[in-house]
Order: C-alpha cells, then sequence, then structure tokens
C-alpha cells in the first residue's frame, strides 16, 4: 500500500541556495506545496524581498530570505549561523560561462568552479553536522545532464556548448555527491544530485522561445519536447521526502530520454 506521508514534508525546514529565480524558484515553490518551511539565499537582496512578498500571499509564515554570497566561504558561515539546523538543502545556485576551451581564461574558470563545486561542498559541511546530529536529512545537490555526458553541438544550432567550465564543475558536483553520500550513509541523511535537461524558465525562454533551437533540441529529445515545470518539482520533491530513505550518492536523470540517445 502506498503510503502518502512518505511525500508529506510538514514540519521539515529547507534551504534553497538561488530559490529566488530560474530553477531555484521552482525548487522553492515545489517544497512549500509539500508543506516545507523555506528559506532562500542570494547575493541579490531585491530579488529576495520580492519573492518573499509574493510568496506570503499564499505561504504566509513558510518563507523567508537570508541575503548570501555562497562563493565567499566566510558568508556561507554566517549564513549557517543565521539560518540553524534544517532538514533539507537544496544546492540550486550555479552559472554558466560560454567560451572556447582554447580561450578559456582562468579567472572564469575558477569563478565557475567556486560557485558551481565549492560553494555546494562548503554549505555541505555547515549543514550536514546538524542532519546527522538530528539523524534525517536531505542534500539535493542540482547538477545537470551535462554532468553525465559531454555535449553535442549540433543539437544546439547556432548556441553550441562552448562551455568547458560549467560541464567540469557539473561532473564535478555528482563526484562530491557520491563521496559524501558514502560518508554519511549510516547517519539517516541522503546526498543525491538532480541533473535535469532542457527546460522551460524565465532564464531559458530566450532560447527556447519558437524558432529552430527550441525545433532541434525537441527533436534531439527522444519525448519531443522540452521538460515542463511540474516534471521537475516532482523529481526534487521525490528526492527530497521521507519515502526516499533508500536512495543515495544517485543522480535522477530528468531530461526526456535526451542521454539515451
Amino acid at each position: 500500500m502506498v503510503d502518502l506521508s512518505d511525500f508529506n514534508l510538514t514540519g521539515k525546514r529547507a534551504l534553497v541556495t538561488g530559490g529566488a529565480d530560474g530553477l531555484g524558484r521552482q525548487f522553492t515553490d515545489a517544497l512549500l506545496d509539500a508543506g516545507a518551511e523555506v528559506i532562500i539565499s542570494s547575493r541579490r537582496i531585491e530579488l529576495l524581498n520580492e519573492v518573499v512578498k509574493e510568496i506570503s500571499q499564499t505561504h504566509p509564515t513558510k518563507i523567508s530570505a537570508r541575503q548570501c554570497d555562497v562563493t565567499v566561504q566566510e558568508d556561507v558561515k554566517r549564513l549557517a549561523k543565521e539560518v540553524g539546523d534544517i532538514d533539507i538543502l537544496v544546492n540550486s545556485a550555479g552559472l554558466s560561462h560560454r567560451a572556447p576551451w582554447q580561450e578559456e581564461q582562468s579567472e572564469d574558470w575558477r569563478r565557475i568552479m567556486v560557485l558551481n563545486v565549492e560553494a555546494p561542498f562548503w554549505l555541505c559541511q555547515q549543514f550536514l553536522p546538524g542532519m546527522i546530529k538530528n539523524g534525517w536529512g536531505r542534500v539535493i545537490n542540482i547538477s545537470s545532464i551535462y554532468g553525465v555526458v559531454a555535449g553535442d553541438a549540433s543539437r544546439y544550432p547556432g548556441l553550441g556548448v562552448d562551455m568547458p567550465s560549467y560541464f567540469a564543475s557539473k561532473h564535478g558536483l555528482i563526484g562530491l555527491t557520491k563521496f559524501l553520500a558514502a560518508q554519511v550513509a549510516t547517519t539517516g541523511v541522503t546526498i543525491n544530485a538532480l541533473c535535469p535537461g532542457s527546460f522551460d524558465s524565465p532564464a531559458n525562454r530566450k532560447y527556447f522561445s519558437p524558432g529552430p533551437l527550441l525545433d532541434a533540441v525537441s527533436k534531439a529529445t527522444p519525448m519531443g519536447r522540452i521538460g515542463t515545470d511540474r516534471e521537475l518539482r516532482t523529481a526534487l520533491l521525490f528526492l527530497a521526502a521521507p519515502g526516499s530513505s533508500f536512495i543515495t550518492g544517485q543522480s535522477l536523470v530528468v531530461d526526456g530520454g535526451w542521454t539515451i540517445w
């Protein structure tokens, strides 16, 4: 018999980095709808305030925000002190940088690595001890299909895949996920990676508005389309759910079959 309480997050506290926009905002909404209290963080205080004001209309006691630059280790430590213990950590803050691999500069490479790999590690250092102490926790690292495969430029006409630091960082994040999952496997804490394919979001609409690029991406996907907000939210909630307690160190790919071709 299915026990729907296995998917109920009522009483859980979650922190979503980058939770005010893009895919992070979708994750924030999903956790709130499942009953969790959610703290969102971002460098942009104005955006945080706007999002909290908007969400408070439907979840008045469940949403709060903390400004934090997760690429600064001392700021991460401050955030942890302000937030206290949490049950769910979603490492969603991330960026890409476009440059041919022959021209990639050290400062750009390091900037992407710090945000996409080091920051999630620092956040785990701060918040995992509390989860371990409480005997329950979920860490969900937001990687990408390009954390598990290499890119095919022909699938992105006019755009290409010149993002060496992004590919390397998302592969690195999956490696970190596996390592940490093994370290805490007996504690009641699970650590997994979520690897989205092509999804609609405000940030992606400049790429996925109707036209040749959307047509090419859809054609390269076995399902023949990009993903929906609902489909990504469901995947996140599965990894955050109490019922997923025997799943750790895994990479859940949500891509309409993109990586099976």
